[in-house]
């Protein structure tokens, strides 16, 4: 269900970052996903080998255990932990010059002692500038991080601020600007979010920590930058009215 909440927050509040990927299908998807990854490991990044492809299939290496399970199992220090240690190693690849696309934890695997990638289908490349790439990243790891959080936005916050201290001014600005519009939607539409659904849940958990760290300047901007798309949201859907002479 993440991506129909993601789609409408992004709709709604015209969020890039936070915009559904491009997906090729078919063949060109496979031969597409195939050369990425062939890139990635060539560059040394931890992804699968490409056994075999062909206009049907994509044949890859076993590249460890999904950690969606794996924190999912974990006792709740031990699983934080964990969290922060993925995001580490996520914006390690972004100081490459790099990103996933998918962001998501259960997109990450245990391989022994390490980490690796997995899930590279989402292209992004053409649509989205290097900054915002990284920010949906960034973006995507603290939505699905706060499933894990036990209802605690200091959790994420935390990771959020980590996140911020470590990553380039261009990114923190496109964090920043998506923040602070998750905040304004927060403010509108909270009381809402327990009946989105464990996405929904994790997605006002991140905008709990944004409203803590964001300066109050950046949030009164993004203010004003969602008031117009929502007035217009609401004006599309008020019934229209006839007049009687």
């Amino acid at each position: 269900m993440l991506w129909g909440v993601q789609a409408g927050t992004a709709a709604l509040l015209q969020l890039p970052p936070l915009r559904p990927p491009h997906v090729s299908r078919g063949a060109r998807g496979l031969q597409a996903e195939a050369r990425r990854l062939e890139t990635l490991r060539q560059r040394g990044w931890p992804v699968p080998h490409v056994v075999g492809v062909t206009d049907r299939w994509l044949a890859l290496e076993d590249n460890g255990l999904s950690l969606g399970p794996i924190v999912r199992k974990t006792p709740v220090n031990d699983r934080i932990e964990l969290i922060r240690r993925t995001l580490t190693f996520l914006q390690s690849l972004h100081t490459q010059g790099g990103w996933h696309g998918a962001a998501q934890l259960r997109n990450f695997t245990q391989r022994g002692s390490s980490l690796g990638l997995i899930d590279f289908e989402d292209d992004l490349e053409p649509a989205m500038p290097l900054a915002v790439r990284q920010a949906r990243d960034l973006l995507l790891f603290l939505t699905s991080a706060a499933r894990f959080a036990e209802g605690d936005h200091r959790i994420v916050q935390s990771m959020l601020a980590d996140a911020l201290d470590r990553t380039r001014p261009e990114v923190v600005a496109e964090l920043n600007a998506a923040g602070g519009k998750l905040v304004v939607a927060l403010r509108l539409f909270g009381p809402l979010s327990d009946w989105m659904g464990p996405d929904g849940r994790s997605i006002a958990l991140v905008a709990r920590a944004f409203r803590a760290l964001l300066p109050a300047h950046v949030q009164s901007e993004q203010n004003a930058a969602v008031a117009g798309p929502l007035a217009a949201t609401h004006a599309d859907q008020r019934p229209a009215t006839t007049r009687r002479g």
